[in-house]
């Protein structure tokens, strides 16, 4: 029986909602991961690997793992959408060898991601695919579409909730561990931050939430199946700008307040969340610059925002059959798959 298995590498959050997207035509797939927040019938083992985003020490640690990752499952092809954690495994299969597929992330708008610029420059891969066509000319590396519906072209027109009697506003910092004071001085500003009428769920993040709000909850981090209940129920959402997030809000047709993470805040290492932001156009979508105001929203208003409970399919499946394809050509004949 052919080898079918697909050892998937990527970072919880925006990497990951990528990555099982583009391989939702995939039926075994291992993952690796820096949490493990997600569950999917099609991932049969999830290994948790140290992330890098703090220490690059850790790339050295990450070569032995990756090692004994790639032994002991024997994938057919190592299948990523970039970030860090991937280095160690891109090295280890150029030497092994193994195929090794890597598509960059569709936050990089303007040029690869850091990440990929490593891979490309020094060759590590044996397909290399940009969701940019602009990108991926400047590189000369494929371009095969995007991995979802980006602009959500999709949306349909469904049955709603009814109105909630106490309306639940989301907010999520996204699973990096970098800080965002920033967008917990702006909610502190909303009247509705303090209206016990209004129930709140902040997902934060490593950081401290010092001004609590008058009704609610404020967490570290949140599992996959309990961030789509709480999508589903809240009548707005005000998020960081990550593809996991702008993904999760195209699913559920979620009225959301986007703010970008800057670089020049300390948000993030770079301004990749800025660069995404600017190509969103969907009516639900309104992005805040730093010069700007989160929206006011009364009570009445919340109330009113239309909720539903029903995912729409946003997954580019084209896109996802040419993926298919790449992952299950002929290995190397030195390969051990």
């Amino acid at each position: 029986m052919q080898n079918k298995k697909v050892l998937l590498i990527a970072s919880a959050g925006g990497h990951l909602t990528q990555a099982l997207c583009a391989c939702s035509h995939v039926d075994e797939i291992v993952l690796v991961t820096t949490k493990a927040l997600v569950n999917d019938g099609k991932i049969k083992k999830i290994y948790t690997i140290w992330s890098t985003q703090k220490n690059a020490f850790i790339h050295f640690v990450n070569i032995f793992y990756a090692l004994y990752v790639l032994v002991r499952e024997r994938p057919h092809t190592v299948f990523t959408t970039g970030g860090p954690i991937v280095l160690p495994f891109a090295l280890v299969c150029k030497f092994l060898p193994l195929r090794f597929v890597y598509l960059d992330t569709l936050s990089r708008v303007v040029e690869l991601s850091n990440t990929g610029k490593l891979v490309h420059k020094y060759k590590l891969y044996d397909e290399f695919m940009s969701q940019w066509e602009a990108v991926a000319s400047e590189y000369n590396v494929d371009y095969v579409g995007k991995t979802f519906d980006l602009e959500g072209k999709v949306n349909q027109v469904l049955t709603p909730l009814s109105p909630p009697e106490t309306p639940l506003v989301l907010v999520t910092m996204g699973t990096n561990s970098y800080p965002f004071p920033r967008l917990i001085a702006a909610l502190e500003k909303m009247d509705i931050y303090h209206d016990p009428n209004v129930r709140w769920f902040i997902q934060k993040g490593g950081f401290e939430v010092t001004v609590k709000p008058a009704n609610g909850e404020i967490v570290d981090m949140v599992g996959k199946g309990k961030m789509d209940e709480l999508v589903k129920g809240s009548s707005l959402v005000i998020s960081h700008c990550g593809v996991g997030s702008i993904n999760q809000m195209l699913v559920y047709q979620k009225k959301v307040i986007f703010v970008p993470r800057l670089e020049q805040f300390g948000e993030f290492s770079d301004d990749h969340q800025l660069q995404i932001a600017k190509e969103l156009s969907n009516p639900n979508m309104t992005v805040i610059y730093p010069d700007e105001l989160l929206p006011v929203y009364s009570l009445a208003d919340l109330i009113a925002i239309p909720r539903y409970d029903q995912a729409i399919d946003i997954t580019n499946h084209a896109f996802s059959a040419v993926i298919d394809k790449k992952l299950f050509v002929e290995q190397r004949e030195d390969s051990y798959g």
